[in-house]
């Protein structure tokens, strides 16, 4: 490779470069600042065949703002051709740009997706070219199935409040309401009225999935009263003592069930307090029973640890994996 000097007007664009949309103001900041300290980090060009010129590997960003600030040559990095992998390609434009704020979270989605279906990958794949997470490569992707109209409005807004943008967070539960898109056109337009957080969404999406003919009624409803109907000041007895009992009946629990070893001579869990034998079928129904309890402990206003708060999402992000499969399975054998 070799540093050179190149003039702006003899490099073009690369037509398949993830970013679509560049947002005018941050590049006007950008050529100011090019005016001020020059080209601090070179971009990364290809020779055109059968031309007198290069096509930009990496790097678009800050030729554009060279023009902008009336630069002649920009400091380029010269390759003797550009990637002939269209993987190897894409992988080094995706991995300039996911380190920049500015490219748009759909911007990001589609070239993740198309790297992924261009290579045959699978997520974690991906995510290793990308040195990314492979729940962070999930979670774009998923934003490829929100309404585009939906999906060009999310931003990039980490670690700073989303002040009535669409984050990726809020395009998460947003997702939730795709069966419903009365339902989550409204509540669009809620986040951003109202700067609602992506915990707040969550309410809403859940009480829209779940109520759906009471729509004005939850809209009309703050956070605080949704809190409550999900549970909000309950003890973790009444979370766990709601719905249906340990025999099948609704109301208030009728016994208690202890799980602990010894409980019972002939095996580590047993109804207590009943004349009923052991049987492993009603100790599946106590372990779920627990499952509530143990979720009412959790306390996220004490984790003050980034990486701990990661791994908390990614253990209930599988926890939750597990759930819906379990669900899937009960439901089907109704």
């Amino acid at each position: 490779m070799d540093l050179q000097p190149i003039e702006v007007s003899r490099i073009i664009e690369d037509p398949e470069q993830p970013r679509k949309a560049i947002d005018d103001a941050a590049l006007q900041g950008l050529a100011d600042s090019i005016r001020q300290h020059g080209v601090l980090n070179p971009i990364t060009v290809a020779p055109l065949t059968g031309v007198d010129g290069y096509r930009i590997i990496t790097g678009e960003r800050r030729w554009r703002a060279s023009q902008i600030a009336g630069l002649f040559e920009i400091p380029c990095i010269v390759r003797p051709q550009a990637p002939t992998d269209t993987s190897d390609k894409a992988t080094e434009q995706l991995i300039e740009n996911l380190q920049r704020e500015e490219l748009a979270p759909l911007d990001k989605a589609r070239a993740i997706k198309s790297l992924k279906e261009g290579i045959g990958a699978t997520n974690k794949e991906v995510a290793g070219r990308l040195a990314l997470s492979e729940r962070t490569v999930g979670y774009l992707l998923d934003l490829m199935d929100l309404p585009e109209e939906i999906g060009e409005q999310i931003i990039s807004s980490p670690n700073r409040p989303s002040a009535g943008n669409l984050t990726e967070k809020h395009g998460r539960f947003l997702r939730q309401l795709n069966d419903n898109p009365e339902a989550q056109a409204a509540l669009v337009e809620k986040i951003k009225g109202d700067k609602l957080s992506s915990d707040e969404t969550a309410l809403y999406a859940k009480a829209l999935r779940e109520s759906p003919d009471d729509f004005d009624a939850i809209l009309g409803e703050g956070p605080d009263g949704l809190r409550k109907r999900f549970g909000g000041g309950r003890s973790g007895d009444d979370i766990s003592g709601g719905g249906r009992g340990a025999g099948g009946g609704g109301g208030s629990r009728e016994r208690e069930i202890d799980y602990h070893e010894g409980a019972y001579a002939g095996g580590p869990l047993a109804n207590k307090g009943e004349g009923l034998p052991f049987s492993m079928s009603r100790a599946m129904v106590g372990i779920v029973e627990r499952l509530p309890q143990v979720l009412a402990e959790i306390n996220l206003a004490k984790v003050d640890n980034a990486a701990d708060l990661d791994s908390i999402v990614d253990m209930l992000t599988a926890t939750r994996a597990r759930v819906d499969e379990l669900l899937g399975e009960a439901r089907r054998r109704i």
